[in-house]
């Protein structure tokens, strides 16, 4: 189904909505704006990861995706946003999906990241400081 330009611009205001609620978030597949369904998702580009202390926009999505383009070309790579309910921070990164909590736990620990998302619960799981001894 080819998408258009107004469900786009509908889509990215929904996704950035999606950050300005605690625990809030997305990921996305680039190639076709579908929600990613199932899984462990973790950012895995430190160096493209944007944090807010404010509400994020769909300019502020548009931008991202422009800077990211590179790293959202590459095989098995997603869009990801996400609202840490601890502090308010929207975070918008590039991540990978993962079937295996382990391997979303060590992908994690080396990319420094605080928390993965597991589809099956919709939930973030925090990266224990332990992991990463």
């Amino acid at each position: 189904m080819a998408m258009t330009l107004i469900y786009w611009s509908a889509r990215i205001n929904a996704i950035a909505d999606a950050l300005s609620v605690p625990d809030g978030g997305f990921s996305l597949d680039p190639t076709d704006g579908s929600d990613v369904r199932c899984g462990y998702a973790v950012a895995v580009h430190p160096e493209l990861e944007r944090v807010y202390e404010r509400r994020v926009t769909g300019v502020d999505i548009h931008e991202y995706v422009a800077q990211a383009q590179d790293a959202l070309s590459l095989p098995g790579r997603v869009l990801g946003g996400w609202c840490d309910p601890e502090t308010g921070r929207a975070y918008l990164d590039v991540s990978v999906v993962t079937a295996d909590l382990s391997e979303a736990m060590a992908l994690a620990v080396k990319a420094e990241q605080l928390a993965i998302f597991d589809f099956s619960a919709m939930e973030s799981i925090p990266v224990l400081a332990s992991s990463v001894a």
